[in-house]
């Protein structure tokens, strides 16, 4: 009898192991959430980081027309909503396309051998936290001395899938134009950059270009945009955070 007391002591003993084990496994080997963005991450990293952009290249250079194209652009991949993520792609296709076909049109048989047509291409991509900074410099001469080029900018939000714009990344009861506005003027003069012909700049455009980058916010203007067109682009960096009494921190 107590033979068989120890042999059912140690089948309980077997099956409480058996059990523990199963649970331990689970665990080690449970799938890792999937995040809107479509990528699997780790738990508290930053999701825009993981978010998959494909470079899509074209070259077209060709002696005999004088055009020279090198192109790369960024080409998403890995969110869930493909309406979405077709959009932004369409539009980031669309304005590289009507450059290419622009160059293509006006390059013809009378074209001067002298001239030298050109349309450069590349990007920068930036991530915090759910914001995903796309930013896509554009180089495009057409034969004149001076080359025009500007940036575009895509902003997004990975988490929630969408377009976003200044208003919606600062607090509601903020008026986040009044605080940029203020510190561009004072890294203007700061600078001696005259703005708006000596009127200094009064608001922002509705879609302001801007991006993101380490942890700041930085507010683009291409070219002739708001000073001299010698002055180049214009950008003004700033912390991306805000402090209590909502001002950018210095």
């Amino acid at each position: 009898m107590k033979k068989v007391g120890i042999i059912f002591l140690v089948l309980i003993i077997i099956a409480l192991l058996g059990v523990g084990g199963f649970f331990l496994w689970k665990t080690l080997n449970a799938e890792p959430v999937e995040q809107s963005s479509g990528d699997v991450i780790e738990k508290d990293t930053g999701l825009a980081s993981k978010t998959v952009v494909k470079p899509i290249e074209i070259s077209e250079s060709s002696s005999q027309n004088n055009r020279i194209i090198e192109i790369k652009y960024p080409s998403l991949q890995s969110f869930k909503n493909n309406n979405f993520q077709r959009s932004i792609n369409d539009q980031i296709t669309k304005v590289i396309n009507s450059y290419r076909n622009e160059i293509a049109t006006i390059i013809d048989s009378e074209t001067p051998i002298t001239s030298l047509y050109t349309y450069t291409v590349n990007y920068d991509k930036y991530a915090h936290g759910d914001y995903l900074s796309l930013v896509v410099s554009n180089d495009y001469q057409t034969g004149g001395i001076r080359s025009n080029t500007w940036k575009d900018t895509y902003n997004i939000d990975v988490r929630k899938e969408r377009i976003i714009y200044l208003a919606d990344i600062f607090p509601a009861n903020v008026d986040y134009e009044k605080e940029i506005l203020g510190e561009i003027k004072t890294q203007a003069d700061k600078e001696n950059y005259v703005l708006m012909n000596g009127e200094g700049l009064k608001d922002l455009a509705d879609k302001q270009k801007f991006y993101i980058k380490d942890e700041k916010l930085i507010i683009y203007f291409d070219p002739a945009e708001i000073a001299p067109a010698t002055y180049g682009a214009l950008q003004f960096e700033m912390p991306f955070t805000l402090d209590e009494d909502g001002l950018f921190r210095p």
